[in-house]
């Protein structure tokens, strides 16, 4: 070897190692001022997808179109996604070497001194498999984070569903509401009337007055609530409620629960209960536990290290040809010796990582097996009190209408129309309140089953 390649070899190891640190990623600074004020500004207008303006009146499957393309939390899960699928690049990369340049100061017995230069390096040899182990797990960390998007989706699915439910109902009922402050209103005219003819006792006109009060107090409960509604539903898409100003908020047949496909399905239930997203997390996170028991027992064998070194000297000892020293070569390897333990608890930690991971995946299942139990007979008698409410609905409708026949006719009073107007009134709110719980527990059929069952979504 030359001097001039002797002098390269440390100019060539640093050069690989500036070439390795020139490329860096561009910084990206967050400023928390600027992506509020860039919340702020979303607006519906302008998503892609093919979506109609929302002041024409989204269906459901629009609204979570809509979501899907800027809900936060969906974001933040997709890039947890990219961030799983980029470690699979790495762990299918090999291990770069270790280097080691050093200087020795040699002493020799005719005291006669030199400088020792030299490189060294390092090359793991990898366990049998390891590589693929590690490319396995990489894609099973991946395939959590998917099944956590899918999870994510689905829950925001729900909560669209649930806010525009609460947005419509709640309004459906302020304009009942109203109808029966109308109403009650009227009954308590006409009761001042007749106190002052002493046609009525006072303590009569009192009660219908407390009534009248606590009609108008539940049409604030109504109004607030429908105001925590659409506040939900911005949340849920992914905008402040202001962009949702000039929206249009519609579920026409919300209340025609009659229409609702009321049959179970055996198929859906059997996909519920090994396809759902838990489910696939926790056959993932087993199969983990189960990858993370091979590493351990691998590590068993020893990891070899493989360490080359090449060192060159000066002129400083000549006095005999052992203390010439011009270049060294030497060849070094390195292992874990297995004296005081063979890693027995690492694996008996591993083990029962697994079993418990298999529990779990048992307990996730029978939580799974219990909420659709409930759902499927839930929905039933929900549906059934909805119907019976309605024909007591409809009686109250009867005798509302019989009341102002026998009005016209001389055989009733002013008061005993209004009283039956309001009975048939609380009797359509009572229908409102019905078809709210059964769209309730028929929302809850479709989280069992993770699967819409009607409407847009479903086809």
């Amino acid at each position: 070897m030359t001097p001039n390649t002797r002098r390269g070899l440390p100019a060539a190891a640093a050069c690989a190692l500036l070439a390795a640190c020139m490329h860096t990623p561009p910084a990206a600074p967050l400023e928390p001022a600027a992506t509020l004020a860039r919340f702020n500004a979303r607006t519906l207008p302008g998503l892609s997808g093919g979506l109609p303006a929302a002041s024409a009146g989204w269906d459901r499957s629009q609204w979570l179109s809509a979501a899907l393309q800027l809900n936060p939390q969906l974001g933040e899960q997709r890039a947890a996604v990219l961030a799983a699928a980029a470690a699979e690049r790495s762990a299918a990369e090999h291990p770069n070497p270790g280097v080691e340049l050093f200087a020795e100061y040699l002493t020799a017995s005719a005291q006669s001194t030199a400088w020792l230069y030299g490189v060294s390096l390092d090359f793991l040899l990898r366990r049998p498999a390891e590589r693929a182990r590690a490319r396995q797990q990489a894609a099973l960390q991946a395939a959590l984070a998917q099944s956590e998007l899918a999870e994510s989706i689905w829950q925001v699915r729900a909560a669209l569903r649930q806010a525009l439910l609460d947005a419509v109902s709640a309004r459906d009922e302020t304009t009942l509401l109203e109808a029966l402050i109308a109403e009650r209103q009227a009954l308590v005219d006409s009761d001042r009337a007749r106190v002052q003819l002493g046609d009525l006792a006072r303590t009569q006109m009192l009660a219908d007055e407390l009534e009248l009060a606590r009609a108008r107090q539940r049409r604030q409960q109504s109004r607030t609530r429908a105001a925590d509604a659409v506040a939900r539903l911005a949340a849920a898409v992914g905008v402040p409620s202001t962009a949702l100003a000039s929206a249009s908020v519609r579920w026409d047949d919300w209340a025609a629960i009659g229409a609702l496909q009321s049959a179970s399905s055996q198929r859906w239930r059997t996909e519920a209960l090994i396809g759902r997203p838990q489910i696939t997390h926790a056959l993932r996170e087993y199969d983990l536990s189960q990858l993370s028991l091979q590493r351990e027992v691998a590590r068993r064998w020893p990891q070899l290290h493989i360490t080359p070194a090449y060192a060159w000297g000066g002129d400083g000892i000549r006095e005999d040809a052992r203390g010439a020293l011009d270049t060294e070569s030497a060849l070094g390897v390195s292992f874990e010796l297995p004296l005081f333990n063979r890693h027995q608890g690492p694996i008996a930690e591993a083990l029962a990582r697994r079993t418990a991971a298999g529990e779990h995946l048992k307990a996730v299942q029978a939580q799974i097996f219990e909420q659709i139990e409930r759902a499927e007979q839930a929905w039933p008698a929900v549906r059934e009190a909805w119907q019976e409410t309605g024909e007591l609905a409809a009686l109250a409708e009867r005798r509302s209408n019989a009341e102002e026949r026998a009005l016209r006719e001389g055989a009733s009073d002013r008061a005993g129309v209004l009283a039956s107007r309001i009975a048939a009134t609380e009797a359509r709110l009572a229908v409102l309140a019905a078809a709210y719980t059964a769209e309730v527990a028929y929302g809850a059929l479709e989280d069992a089953y993770h699967r819409p069952l009607e409407g847009d979504e479903a086809q």
